[in-house]
């Protein structure tokens, strides 16, 4: 038997989500049986328990896109996995639960520098921080960029990684409880609380390479204002609740736009390059160049308190599973 969070409509997390006990399945031939070992709570989690990916989404089914564990028992087709192995079930939901059974190729090795809750952390933000600085606008040193909500959890390490190749981004926060938590090497900070503060923080500060925007709404045609002819706007959250505006795209034709979603990039790339990138993360989390705070830790029987412990989400930390 093991305890399942399991939702069987869509609507609020802390509505819907529930905790059930259920038997443990015969193991398939070709998979291995991941005995999970702690587990974040992320916006992805709570957008699809909502229904927003209701197209993809087959209800009932278990939340979960980043859970760490160990390997219990392998399949008797398995080769290159053993049990014991440390790892990271990637490419599918299900990591709130203490079992997954899994592709043994969909799952990342995890390496033995990394604290059990560090490799729960280690996937969704940091990767989708990679993804963005490395494939998508291609970070290199001197390049000028701008990062929104700078003091989330994955605003934190973007700055880190692009510290690490000599870049200072422009952090931009919504408060000063926000501005006290900034780490890291800037060019600038700028507290965005009213209509006006944005520009005037961004004045002079014109022919950025990249801005790197997860709030969306207005602000995102300031934000593009200072671009330089080419630069790159890249969209990843919409923290605002409101969509970018149709205005944008007539007046600033001149720049690249693109979005980010991590899960299209692991379901395109062979898993040889996920890991690979994945590798490039580890060993930044291991040497402290990023960093994910942990706020809060439940049990995962306690679903439904680490829920309202966790939202709304905020700075100050992330809430696991264990």
């Amino acid at each position: 038997m093991q305890y399942q969070a399991v939702v069987r409509k869509f609507g609020p997390a802390e509505e819907v989500v529930g905790i059930e006990r259920a038997d443990l399945a015969p193991l398939s031939r070709d998979q291995v049986r991941v005995r999970l070992l702690a587990r974040s709570i992320n916006p992805s989690d709570i957008i699809t328990i909502s229904g927003a990916y209701a197209g993809r989404t087959t209800l009932p089914f278990i939340p979960g896109f980043e859970a760490f564990g160990v390997v219990e028992e392998c399949g008797e087709e398995v080769h290159g996995l053993a049990p014991g192995a440390r790892v990271l079930p990637v490419r599918s939901a299900g990591g709130w639960q203490e079992f997954k059974d899994t592709d043994p190729n969909w799952c990342l090795r995890v390496p033995d520098a990394l604290s059990d809750f560090e490799a729960a952390t280690s996937y969704v933000n940091p990767m989708t921080a990679w993804l963005m600085l490395h494939k998508k606008i291609g970070l290199r040193p001197g390049m000028r960029i701008a990062i929104n909500a700078a003091a989330s959890s994955i605003g934190s390490i973007l700055i880190g990684m692009a510290n690490a190749v000599g870049v200072e981004p422009i952090a931009i926060v919504r408060s000063e409880e926000s501005l006290a938590r900034l780490r890291g090497r800037l060019e600038a900070v700028i507290v965005d609380r009213a209509d006006g503060d944005l520009a005037t923080g961004l004045a002079g500060r014109s022919g950025l390479d990249a801005v790197l925007d997860c709030v969306g709404g207005t602000r995102a045609s300031i934000l593009a204002n200072v671009l330089k002819p080419g630069g790159h706007f890249l969209h990843y959250g919409l923290l605002s609740g409101e969509s970018i505006p149709p205005s944008f795209w007539a007046s600033h034709s001149d720049i690249a736009f693109s979005y980010c979603h991590l899960r299209e990039w692991v379901h395109s790339e062979a898993m040889g390059d996920v890991q690979r990138a994945y590798s490039e993360v580890a060993t930044q989390i291991a040497g402290k160049v990023i960093a994910t705070e942990v706020r809060e830790v439940y049990p995962l029987e306690m679903i439904g308190e680490a829920l309202r412990a966790a939202l709304p989400f905020r700075t100050g930390g992330k809430v696991l599973l264990a």
